[in-house]
């Protein structure tokens, strides 16, 4: 272990963390379509949930297809793992990107999150500071979406909803078309997914970002089933 400093702030270098995070692990399970398991290493934690995504969670539409996907693509197979900014979530799970190793020099390594989005079996979720693959995985939904890839080519409540008020907002910005008005936003200061109603404080400053995995929503069960709370701010508005 080596130290240092920087800008008052002691700057140390784990070994044991830089070994961790550039080995090859196996991947011993597949919990579901966005989290796996790997071979133990001494107490550090072993599940590891993919960065940037969000696949159907056990009951929701898609999830069996989902899962499996990811079970064929990697149970008992040596992975490469990659780090943004965070380290684990509150469950005490790896925030990681996932590389599934070219057996070719030649070839390209896979992104597995990247193919997850790309192929219908997970939607973005995108939450900062770990934003190093917005972009390139908002890009892989969009054409899922277009191409009725997946999740997106099948008749899931929340897909549905989700693909229906898309298609209002780009069809028209006439006010009867405007019914779909509850805004999903994902804080950047670590708020998590909240939905915002028109009469909510700051509502008019809130703006909502596709590519982020944002949205907008009918109604606040739509809101509700895509993961998103309703912010405390509107609490003593309505």
């Amino acid at each position: 272990m080596a130290g240092g400093s920087y800008g008052g702030y002691r700057v140390i270098k784990d070994t044991r963390a830089d070994v961790f995070e550039t080995s090859v692990h196996r991947v011993t399970a597949v919990v579901d379509g966005d989290t796996l398991d790997i071979e133990e290493h001494d107490t550090l934690p072993h599940r590891i949930r993919l960065l940037g995504i969000d696949a159907p969670a056990k009951g929701e539409c898609y999830f069996a297809e989902s899962k499996t996907a990811l079970k064929k693509l990697l149970e008992n197979q040596d992975i490469r793992i990659e780090k943004d900014i965070s380290g684990v979530d509150r469950y005490d799970r790896l925030l990681r990107y996932v590389y599934l190793p070219s057996d070719s020099p030649e070839e390209d390594d896979l992104l597995v999150n990247h193919y997850l989005v790309g192929h219908g079996y997970a939607r973005t979720l995108a939450i900062a500071p770990d934003n190093r693959y917005r972009d390139l995985l908002a890009s892989a939904q969009e054409q899922a979406r277009t191409k009725r890839k997946g999740m997106w080519g099948v008749a899931c409540p929340y897909f549905e909803e989700h693909k229906s008020a898309a298609s209002l907002r780009e069809k028209s910005t006439q006010a009867s078309d405007l019914s779909c008005t509850i805004k999903g936003n994902i804080s950047e200061k670590g708020f998590g997914r909240l939905y915002f109603l028109e009469g909510c404080p700051n509502y008019s400053r809130i703006k909502i970002d596709d590519r982020k995995g944002e949205s907008w929503f009918c109604s606040e069960k739509e809101a509700r089933d895509a993961g998103f709370t309703r912010s405390q701010s509107c609490d003593n508005t309505f």
